[in-house]
């Protein structure tokens, strides 16, 4: 153990101390058992699918980090998520700033050792998800975790009700094709078919163009515009980590060459600007939620053309 981590460990000691008489034992998303208090009052969440998981479950964490590419909490959850303290970005916890919050609990989806050891010497720590894991099973641990498995449970039932809705609205379009884009400061990508975003179109009745079908829950390779053919669909939805910056800039440029501009979704109104730390990232439910509203606007929208 290293000397910095020692004075946190040290530091920490009584904060351990303090944690409630009552606990109880949960399981992580790796199988490890990991003794939490029974009602854990001052959480903090480390990544946007633990943010995105306790919001949608009517708790609010203390404490959380940065959305991808953003000085914030992902700009979806902005209304939902005022006051909380920001302690530093995805996988670059701030960990002075995390031990003045004093958390009895951290809920992350790291499961880099030298991190874990780091938080479990300040709070009990649950790490909530595996990578390309469904955001309803980290929905799930991360609400039996805090003692309220029925909110969970409802959460998912209304999501389920609100893809019949959408599938019974979108049903002309059902078996289209729908192409999901990430625009970095080097070009495009495109998120693979396992990706979060995929799975929630998926539902709907979309599938991804045939150029998109590679398994995975990332993204491809950066694209050059001479490759923007690749990105071609029935429906194209384009967004970038942020909204302002290099990447969104390039986008700019971008759409006024000749190359985008024919791309079929272009020339037939069916393509449109999405939140892409919202697409293009981990997700969560409410992220979920937010893409069946956005591709019921985009079809909407293109009727109305």
């Amino acid at each position: 153990m290293s000397e910095l981590l020692k004075g946190f460990v040290a530091a920490a000691a009584l904060l351990l101390c303090a944690l409630p008489a009552q606990a109880r034992t949960v399981t992580d998303a790796y199988g490890e058992t990991v003794e939490v208090p029974d009602q854990p009052q001052r959480v903090v969440a480390l990544s946007e699918l633990d943010l995105d998981a306790m919001l949608a479950l009517g708790k609010t964490p203390i404490g959380t980090v940065n959305g991808r590419g953003q000085s914030g909490v992902p700009g979806y959850l902005n209304e939902r998520a005022p006051q909380i303290d920001i302690i530093g970005d995805l996988g670059n916890v701030n960990s002075e700033l995390l031990l003045e919050l004093q958390p009895d609990l951290i809920l992350t989806a790291t499961d880099r050792p030298e991190t874990l050891e780091l938080y479990r010497a300040i709070a009990p720590t649950v790490v909530t998800a595996k990578p390309g894991e469904p955001w309803q099973d980290s929905l799930q641990l991360i609400a039996n975790v805090l003692g309220v498995p029925e909110a969970a449970d409802a959460f998912t039932a209304s999501y389920q009700t609100r893809v019949q809705q959408a599938r019974e609205a979108l049903a002309a379009e059902q078996g289209q094709t729908m192409s999901i884009v990430r625009w970095n400061p080097k070009g495009p990508v495109y998120m693979l078919e396992d990706s979060f975003a995929s799975q929630v179109v998926k539902e709907l009745g979309f599938v991804r163009p045939e150029q998109q079908r590679q398994p995975g829950f990332t993204h491809s390779q950066a694209l050059s515009l001479e490759s923007l053919d690749l990105l071609d669909a029935d429906w194209l939805v384009v967004g970038t980590l942020a909204g302002t910056g290099e990447a969104a800039e390039a986008l700019s440029q971008a759409r006024d060459t000749p190359a985008f501009q024919q791309l079929g979704a272009v020339q037939s109104g069916q393509m449109a600007p999405v939140d892409g730390s919202l697409w293009t990232s981990v997700g969560g439910p409410l992220a979920a939620m937010q893409v069946i509203d956005d591709v019921e606007n985009l079809v909407k929208a293109s009727a109305r053309q």
